[in-house]
């Protein structure tokens, strides 16, 4: 198979298929000991976004891919296997043509969508449009089609997008892209590109009222705040992708994670989208054996964002005190032990992925203080008012709380802003809000180093409102690398991503990354935990594979 097909995590084997999703249906004849069908709670902090083409958290992705089908779709299997790219509501994954800028799809016959009505391949054009028009946070993985970049900038929806040509008779849908980009065809598996029916989804946000897809679920949102459901799509039919095992989950949307703990070990929850924090994460792993795992994936970076455009961390000196001042031993313990040290922005298990000889010092050891201090007086900022933004709970506020006593420890008058996931990713995305620092971090989306130099580095993210650049980095050297490297295959072209890994952390201090956490999975004693944990690399877990016990 090529690179542009299964391209899975670097470094990792095919690992066994589990028996939840190794058939072409729903899955339930090839379950042991499990049960079909039934209702399960799940704890969350919930879809920062229920519009798919708007979301941009973990906890989105986990609620919105068993609704919302796309061209292409990743594995329904756990393992590594899970990252491999197949047929969606194309009927196969297209070998690119033009030297690599052009992709043929044709639809499978007869599908429908959730509310009954047939999906039409001028619904995938439409979807493309509204991810581009409302600055969707993802948009930047489409600009490369031809014209999609000066839809955006034009803003009108009426228009058309040159590089989508659709034909509604026989199910045909052509892509041609500015130049090779292998990315494509991981951004066509994912929600956010998911066609949904033109006439029900207009260019405004649908938070409250998501439009139908094709997945083996419809979901309905309650309350953004407090509830949202997912029933079965009774119109569902696509070979190769499971139907589901259970019949409806119920999202309960708290900001509470140890509350979320103690439910699940009370069983008035049944997993939670989150991890196990403080004084019960250890409490989990010696009671919880059988029903509590932990996994480095999706890999993932935990870094703090430093706003280049405005004082201080203008200031590359100010940027490099915060890597000198950052002790991870500290986070070690806040994360409860789930936190591997590193000052890499490319997580282990990414192709491209190096590891650093870091500047500032070995990330399992202390941090400089001395030096820190006196960068930030060269740097002419300090005293500078600095606020720290991050997520309200455990353990992001922790982390919050600790940061900020690190910048006040090295010269900057430091205060700290927590905010609900919905306020705080949407605020810190904003250019006007003029966050100048805080906690943040990214799971892949997908198996390519692109998917984190891009929408986090890149200066074409920067048109999204928000922007997952909240660095608002745009440095002419990053655009040339991304330019050259976006239609290379990534494991030939992997020395040349750890470059560019460096060149973010050593050379310019654009970002302070400081770990990457091992993600857990807790599930009630109703659950099966043993066929049905559903882990997966890209949506952590896959909701598709759960079950109940017989």
């Amino acid at each position: 198979m090529t690179i542009r097909r299964v391209l899975a995590l670097a470094a990792l084997g095919l690992l066994a298929l589990s028996a939840c999703g190794e058939d072409d249906g729903g899955g339930r004849d090839a379950l042991q000991g499990s049960r079909p069908g039934g209702s399960i709670r799940i704890g969350t902090v919930g879809p920062d976004e229920y519009d798919p083409v708007l979301y941009q958290t973990i906890p989105a992705a986990q609620a919105l891919q068993p609704v919302y089908t796309g061209l292409l779709t990743f594995r329904h299997v756990e393992g590594a296997a899970g990252a491999h790219v197949v047929p969606g509501l194309a009927e196969k994954v297209p070998e690119p043509t033009d030297g690599g800028k052009s992709y043929e799809f044709r639809l499978r016959d007869g599908l429908k969508y959730s509310d009954g009505s047939p999906v039409r391949a001028s619904d995938f054009e439409n979807t493309i449009k509204r991810l581009l028009k409302l600055a969707g946070p993802y948009s930047s993985f489409l600009t490369g089609i031809v014209g999609a970049a000066e839809f955006q900038e034009n803003g009108d929806f009426g228009a058309d997008i040159p590089g989508i040509e659709t034909n509604n008779r026989t199910g045909e849908i052509r892509i041609t892209l500015t130049e090779p980009d292998t990315k494509l065809e991981f951004a066509l598996a994912e929600p956010y590109t998911a066609p949904t029916p033109a006439a029900k989804s207009p260019p405004r946000s649908l938070n409250k009222e998501p439009p139908p897809g094709v997945g083996p679920y419809k979901i309905e949102v309650v309350d953004p705040n407090r509830e949202f459901v997912l029933t079965r799509n009774r119109h569902f039919d696509v070979p190769g992708i499971p139907k589901g095992n259970l019949d409806k989950i119920t999202g309960v949307v708290m900001d509470s994670i140890p509350r979320m703990t103690q439910d699940v070990i009370k069983g008035e929850l049944d997993f939670m989208t989150e991890d196990p924090a403080g004084d019960l994460l250890p409490l989990v792993r010696q009671r919880y054996q059988d029903r509590f795992r932990e996994d480095p994936n999706p890999p993932n970076t935990y870094y703090f964002f430093l706003n280049v455009t405005i004082p201080p961390f203008d200031s590359q000196l100010a940027r490099e005190a915060v890597n000198y001042a950052l002790d991870s031993r500290a986070l070690v313990r806040v994360f409860g032990g789930r936190l591997q040290p590193s000052c890499n922005f490319l997580p282990p298990g990414v192709v491209g992925y190096e590891e650093l000889d870091c500047k500032y010092g070995d990330p399992n050891g202390g941090a400089d203080l001395e030096k820190a201090r006196e960068l930030v007086e060269r740097s002419g900022y300090e005293g500078e008012e600095v606020t720290v933004w991050t997520s309200s709970g455990d353990p992001w506020e922790a982390i919050g709380d600790y940061y900020r006593d690190v910048l006040a420890q090295i010269g900057f008058e430091a205060r700290m802003k927590a905010l609900d996931q919905q306020l705080f990713f949407e605020l810190t995305g904003l250019r006007r809000t003029k966050a100048q620092t805080g906690f943040t971090s990214w799971l892949q989306d997908f198996p390519h180093p692109g998917d984190f130099f891009e929408p986090l580095l890149g200066a074409d993210a920067l048109k999204a409102e928000p922007t997952l650049n909240n660095g608002f980095v745009n440095d002419p050297h990053i655009e040339e690398a991304l330019d050259a490297l976006r239609g290379e295959d990534p494991e030939r072209a992997a020395g040349e991503w750890a470059e560019l890994d460096d060149y973010v952390v050593n050379e310019k201090a654009y970002v302070a990354p400081y770990g990457n956490e091992k993600t857990s999975t807790f599930f009630s004693e109703r659950m099966d935990f043993e066929n049905c944990s559903g882990v997966h690399p890209v949506w952590k877990n896959d909701w598709i594979l759960f079950c109940l016990k017989e």
